[in-house]
């Protein structure tokens, strides 16, 4: 991994349909990233990348679980951001929904993200 700028925990900002959900996502130095959102039920796991010298994209699975746990499906997570800062990024993402089969139920792409970093609380 290229840009160690990402590396740490970061605060998102998820713009749904012109509803702001918060979240947080952490990039690890090996090239791994967990994301979670309070739009979710469970956590991503994936990886992420640099793209160029101030661009990167990542990517990462949710699964799904019905009350009793039973698998239903999963979502397959992929963003494009750019640095606005050392501590800011911007980006696009989107989202694909299959069954447990994997078959594709539906899709989107084009939503807003953007990020700040964070560390220790003082």
């Amino acid at each position: 991994m290229s840009d160690a700028r990402l590396v740490g925990t970061w605060t998102t900002q998820l713009d749904d349909d012109g509803k702001a959900v918060p979240g947080l996502v952490c990039f690890s130095a090996d090239g791994t990233v967990v994301s979670t959102q309070l739009n979710t039920k469970n956590i991503g796991l994936g990886t992420w990348r640099a793209t160029g010298p101030d661009t990167f994209e990542y990517g990462f699975h949710i699964l799904a679980a019905d009350p009793e746990g039973k698998h239903v499906g999963e979502a397959h997570v992929r963003v494009s951001g750019e640095f606005v800062s050392d501590t800011e990024w911007q980006g696009t993402g989107g989202a694909e929904f299959f069954d447990p089969q994997g078959t594709k139920l539906r899709g989107h792409a084009g939503s807003k993200v953007t990020a700040g970093k964070f560390g220790i609380d003082d």
